[in-house]
């Protein structure tokens, strides 16, 4: 049955819209000979009907098209799983920035740690044995803690990011990082940086480029090395 369906018109004018959406036609052009051909379509066609099998080459024109979309959407997929670990750390981060913004309205000066920030926000934290080297799996099966009064750095409740704080500039620079964490994805995954400068009005949360040379860890700036405001990466 799935291989009557795969060799249907249907099927085949769906492969041909979805390949020309993602525009790949200049890769399919080596099978156009095979695959663009109204004929090549009807002797499918009648295959299905009245034989009993197949031939070769329609065989592998219906391997290859499956192997072209599976190439297109397995990135696609991990792209957009990566995206969504993301949003965690952007989340986090903004809600930092918005309770030193609170903070700094009502005290006139920055939060030095998480208990000061604690007044206008909940932050929980996972505190799993191996999560600094085991990231998400780790945190799995661990229950979320509420974030320690003088914390400046802490797990998020996935595993999957580092966040730490301080202040520059004379403490009047507030600056925030999330470092992707745990094996493979401390490596590869994206990171998040976030800031406030009361004194220039600028407040920043920025989600770093999912391309190759700014994944990881590694490519994130160092925490007084983030910009927020002119002549703002003072220690």
């Amino acid at each position: 049955m799935l291989l009557h369906y795969l060799a249907s018109r249907s099927f085949i004018f769906r492969m041909k819209n979805l390949l020309k959406d993602y525009k790949v036609s200049k890769t399919i052009s080596f099978f156009s000979p095979v695959i663009r051909k109204e004929k090549v379509f009807n002797n499918v066609i009648k295959k299905s009907i009245h034989d009993d099998g197949f031939t070769l080459v329609e065989l592998i024109v219906v391997v290859m098209m499956i192997g072209i979309l599976s190439s297109i959407a397995i990135p696609q997929f991990m792209s957009a799983a990566d995206k969504a670990k993301q949003k965690e750390a952007s989340a986090i981060v903004a809600s930092m920035v918005k309770s030193a913004t609170a903070y700094n309205t009502e005290y006139g000066a920055l939060p030095a740690n998480m208990s000061e920030m604690s007044e206008y926000a909940r932050f929980q934290k996972c505190t799993a044995a191996n999560v600094a080297t085991e990231g998400g799996s780790a945190c799995k099966s661990a229950t979320p803690v509420a974030v320690l009064d003088a914390d400046t750095t802490f797990y998020s409740t996935s595993g999957h990011y580092n966040i730490s704080m301080t202040r520059t500039n004379d403490n009047n620079v507030l600056k925030i990082r999330a470092l992707p964490n745990g094996g493979a994805y401390a490596t590869n995954g994206s990171g998040v940086t976030g800031c406030y400068n009361p004194a220039q009005g600028v407040s920043q949360v920025k989600e770093m480029s999912s391309k190759t040379a700014n994944r990881g860890a590694a490519n994130i700036p160092a925490l007084g090395a983030i910009q927020c405001g002119a002549n703002s990466d003072g220690a």
